[in-house]
């Protein structure tokens, strides 16, 4: 995907940041029910007629259902026809508000968009009609790398305070920004969020025009810090993903903070269907869930096979691009474009598969959908987007069909050995997202995670979240003893005196060597780092029931920080003392050096 698209792009945008000359940002409805075209639309019963209209959009997992239709056009005869007893009619529809109001008119019965979109309109479809109300049914797959975010002279996402960025109105990355914004303390007051109407240059744009989509907007109003775009325009915008120099098409000081590599449980994709439907036809909708779920596990299979590079088998790679030709062609307007389409497939996006499906609707997963829906509907109430926050609703069957599943219970180590990991983590492209603080008595380096349940539980969420990230742990030691005894060095002193506990007496002492103060904190420093990540260990497994296996704990890093970076250089008081007793969890993005499951070089 990446070198077909920023081809594109490159090409497509050299003319746009030199005529463009403004930006047309667009207003959205405050709450989406107010929406004209959903007001005007009047609700009908979806035809029984074949064929049944099933929306997609421009996204490489789609094609999916496009292999599982055997094209977009109805074919009677296609594994998914066959399955529900219908023929299909896939159409693109990348405009939101045309899927819902074909939704609404009774033109499709389904919905194809993110989690966070069917969040959005939920309530205004349940408002009009309760029969309109989506319930999804199906996860197809997660953004894990295609998404992401660029700043514009901002270190830290907390930066952002104050300033405004730039996203497509009703899209995808509405889930990446209230998210971001939310896990750095901010809330939407604390930033200006405009909004454009396309998610890239549209094709029918032209020179001259205004800018119509995240990154132009960029290039175009110096009042923006910050834009949600997908990747190749994040590295458009950046010099190739370094740091934009205000050339050939860059922003300069515009670099990415972070992509769904790192958040890699942030995008969900999925589909919805309207209740009366499913009320009056669930074996079909049932259906479809299951037949789709058994292509998804093909793909997997396939994409599997890639992986494993000079192992793979060469003539099932061979048939899985031939496969791919005519998507690439869909997606990428280009069928040569084919590698780039299965790395797109493969490595920008996760196809969700069985066990997707199942951790994705199972409750006690702190990134769920009802997890995640519940979550940005606090970003759309803070914005007005929503006019009131409900549990969205999902169907799964009563016994569900057997599909077998590919591998994934098990989540893949991203790291090989405590080197790369801390390789990676002090990498020049290293950006730390957000940070939490332990507290530690005097001499004590044991954490227990019932002591902090609710931080433990705020930290399994924001880990899972960010399943991409390193999460580094540094732990602390006080100085103070170290301060003290370099000053009586420095004033040819020997010996000191300490209190004798419980006592008014003072015990004289021979000077320490700082040698040893130094090895002694540095020990405790690295137990106490230590113990953040036990703790943590425990947590998921004596709390949540997830086992070692089930937690990809080979991006923890854990480093002892000796007396080195004190939060008080020169404590006096016990209470400051006590502040640099302490340990850090610091969730890190370094995407460069986050190993890729295949490139293109094992496509060839």
């Amino acid at each position: 995907m990446k070198e077909k698209l920023i081809t594109l792009l490159i090409v497509a945008l050299a003319p746009y940041s030199l005529f463009a000359q403004k930006v047309d940002y667009v207003e959205p409805q405050k709450p989406y029910s107010n929406s004209p075209f959903l007001q005007k639309a009047t609700k009908k019963s979806v035809s029984s007629s074949s064929p049944l209209l099933v929306p997609m959009i421009t996204w490489a997992p789609d094609g999916v259902t496009v292999h599982a239709n055997a094209g977009t056009k109805p074919n009677p005869n296609s594994s998914l026809a066959r399955a529900i007893g219908r023929p299909v009619e896939l159409k693109l529809i990348d405009d939101f508000d045309k899927q819902v109001e074909n939704y609404v008119t009774g033109k499709s019965a389904f919905l194809r968009g993110t989690a966070d979109m069917i969040a959005l309109v939920a309530d205004a479809l349940k408002q009009k009609d309760p029969g309109l109300e989506p319930i999804v049914f199906l996860q197809l797959s997660t953004s894990t790398g295609a998404d992401g975010f660029v700043g514009k002279d901002i270190d830290k996402l907390k930066d952002l305070k104050g300033k405004t960025i730039v996203a497509q109105l009703n899209g995808p990355h509405l889930s990446l920004i209230g998210n971001m914004l939310s896990d750095a303390g901010l809330s939407s007051k604390d930033v200006t969020i405009k909004f454009v109407p396309e998610i890239t240059t549209p094709p029918n744009w032209s020179p001259g025009q205004a800018a119509l989509d995240p990154a132009n907007a960029f290039r175009n109003d110096e009042s923006l810090s910050g834009a949600a775009c997908i990747y190749p325009d994040i590295l458009a915008l950046t010099a190739g993903g370094t740091v934009g120099t205000g050339l050939e098409g860059t922003v300069k000081g515009a670099k990415p903070l972070f992509t769904t590599k790192t958040a890699s449980n942030v995008i969900f994709d999925v589909y919805a269907v309207r209740k009366d439907f499913l009320d009056n036809n669930k074996e079909l909708v049932e259906a479809f869930r299951s037949e789709h779920l058994k292509q998804q596990e093909f793909f997997l299979k396939e994409l599997a096979n890639i992986a494993k590079k000079s192992q793979a088998d060469k003539s099932r790679v061979s048939s899985f691009k031939k496969l791919s030709k005519p998507l690439a062609g869909i997606f990428l307007q280009d069928e040569s474009a084919v590698s780039d389409f299965i790395l797109w497939v493969g490595v920008d996006a996760q196809l969700a598969g069985v066990t997707g499906n199942e951790r994705f609707f199972d409750t006690k997963n702190p990134v769920s959908f009802t997890a995640t829906t519940n979550r940005i509907q606090d970003f759309f109430l803070d914005l007005g987007l929503i006019g009131n926050k409900s549990i969205l609703s999902y169907h799964l069957p009563s016994k569900e069909t057997a599909v077998a599943s590919t591998e994934l219970a098990k989540p893949k180590q991203a790291f090989a050995s405590t080197q790369a990991v801390r390789q990676a983590a002090e990498s020049a492209g290293a950006n730390t997202l957000y940070t939490y603080t332990f507290t530690f008595p005097a001499q004590i380096a044991e954490i227990d995670w019932r002591d902090y349940a609710q931080v433990f539980a705020t930290i399994h969420e924001t880990v899972s979240r960010y399943g991409g990230a390193i999460v580094q742990l540094r732990g602390h030691a006080d100085n103070f003893f170290y301060n003290f005894v370099r000053a009586k060095m420095k004033q040819n002193q020997s010996t000191y005196e300490r209190r004798i506990p419980g006592t008014d007496q003072f015990q004289k002492l021979p000077l320490p060597k700082i040698e040893q103060i130094l090895n002694d904190a540095q020990t405790l420093s690295y137990a106490r780092a230590f113990s953040v990540k036990k703790a943590y260990a425990a947590y998921v497994r004596e709390n949540l029931n997830l086992s070692p296996e089930e937690v990809d704990l080979s991006r923890f890093d854990v480093k002892g920080m000796s007396v080195k970076d004190p939060l008080i250089t020169s404590p006096k008081t016990p209470q400051e003392r006590a502040q640099n007793m302490r340990g850090e969890m610091f969730i890190i993005s370094a995407e460069s050096e986050i190993p890729a499951e295949f490139g293109a070089d094992d496509l060839r």
